[in-house]
């Protein structure tokens, strides 16, 4: 690597990173010789003038050398630890000028993006940090679009080792309005640097515009932006009733993308919080009279009504009959094992609301010859214990639903 000739160089160099990514220990001292060879090239300045590119000395082997050194971790040796930082901070104040011709900012701009990506490897000086965000988070608003795309990829590993989303956040507006881009490249890199730069402090606002940009979101985005918001609700909402609202709103907008886990988790949290329930119940009825209720949302919103719809029996347009009405509506659009859910509930409201005890008692009686065997037998069943004369054995069987055992989401696990 220390050879005059920078093309044998660039070919060793090319050598020495293919054996470093198999024995990385045995090449270890390769490390000393790659920063070296950078600090004649970007401190001193010395290159053949045959391998100056649009005034960038060497662009391809600067770039072989600091990819080299992300396969080994930070020099022991303070004397190469200092230089290598020197070296770092060198090229990204370089890159704070914006270069005037193409082909010189394409040099530049791949020399300063695996600069950025060494100096997150080794993890050795947040300034430099803190200054790769602010310099990145001008790259997320260039014209083109190869550099937006570094931009976001890179500041998203960046937020996974910065001790501070600070500097990141300040861009947080921007990064959003890329979620909008016309390459889906671009969108893709912004979602999961809005994911990244996430925490419990600004969750409710990256949540809230991920839901707004997921009706429009195109298909193959969806389905990774559901589950993103899915674990972001999960693991930092401070308050449950947002945690409900905003799950509800998302079954309702990507439900055919969510396993059935999520609806499962948002059941177990309202049976864990006594004081959720009720403003549960009331999600769910407003669920049931949209014009359009997923199967998911349909799911949550039976079981919870199943199990406290007596909470809001006395509200206005809440009565026992309007709950009914409501499960009747949507029960002949969804599919089987979501209308056996609701069968359930509907035997529940023999046991909750003996007012409609019969109304409920024609719908189980209805599906007593249903075709498919899961609804026939609980039709019967359900029907069988809801006309035995022991009142005891009803509420017995249909008593309420005790809190599930306390633990951890397998969205966030």
């Amino acid at each position: 690597m220390g050879h005059r000739d920078a093309g044998v160089t660039l070919a060793v160099t090319s050598l020495a990173t293919a054996l470093a990514q198999q024995y990385p220990d045995a090449m270890r001292k390769a490390a000393a010789f790659a920063v070296r060879r950078l600090k004649s090239l970007v401190l001193d300045n010395e290159c053949p003038a045959d391998y100056v590119y649009y005034t960038v000395a060497a662009p391809w082997l600067q770039v072989k050398l600091l990819r080299l050194l992300q396969y080994f971790p930070a020099p022991e040796s303070p004397e190469l630890r200092t230089l290598l930082l020197r070296i770092l901070r060198h090229i990204i104040d370089v890159g704070q000028d914006t270069p005037r011709e193409l082909q010189q900012m394409n040099a530049q701009y791949s020399i300063l993006f695996e600069a950025i990506g060494l100096g997150i490897h080794l993890d050795i000086d947040q300034a430099l940090m803190h200054e790769s965000a602010a310099l990145l988070g001008r790259f997320i608003t260039s014209r083109e679009t190869n550099v937006r795309y570094l931009g976001l990829e890179t500041m998203a590993h960046l937020a996974a080792y910065i001790d501070s989303l600070e500097p990141l956040k300040k861009f947080q507006g921007v990064i959003t309005q890329a979620l909008r881009d016309r390459d889906v490249s671009v969108r893709r890199r912004a979602l999961d640097l809005l994911y990244s730069m996430c925490d419990v402090d600004n969750a409710k606002p990256v949540v809230n515009e991920l839901l707004r940009h997921m009706g429009a979101a195109d298909l193959a985005l969806r389905e990774e932006m559901a589950l993103k918001v899915a674990i972001l609700t999960e693991k930092y909402a401070t308050e449950y009733a947002w945690y409900i609202d905003v799950m509800m709103r998302l079954v309702a907008l990507a439900g055919e993308h969510l396993g059935d886990e999520v609806w499962h988790r948002i059941v177990q949290v309202i049976l864990g919080n006594e004081e959720l329930q009720l403003y549960a119940c009331t999600i769910a009825l407003q669920a049931l009279r949209a014009p359009v209720c997923h199967e998911s949302a349909f799911k949550v919103s039976s079981y919870v009504l199943g199990e406290f719809g007596h909470l809001i029996a006395n509200a206005p347009d809440s009565a026992p009959i309007d709950q009914l009405k409501a499960l009747q509506s949507k029960m002949p659009s969804v599919s089987l094992p979501a209308r056996a859910v609701a069968l359930t509930t509907v035997a529940k409201f023999t046991n909750l609301f003996p007012e409609i005890k019969n109304a409920c008692l024609r719908v189980l009686d209805r599906h007593r010859g249903a075709l498919d065997a899961e609804l026939q037998q609980r039709a019967c069943e359900y029907y069988a214990l809801a006309t035995v004369e022991s009142d005891v054995l009803l509420s017995t069987v249909f008593e309420e639903m005790p809190p599930f055992a306390e633990r951890q989401s397998a969205l966030v696990s």
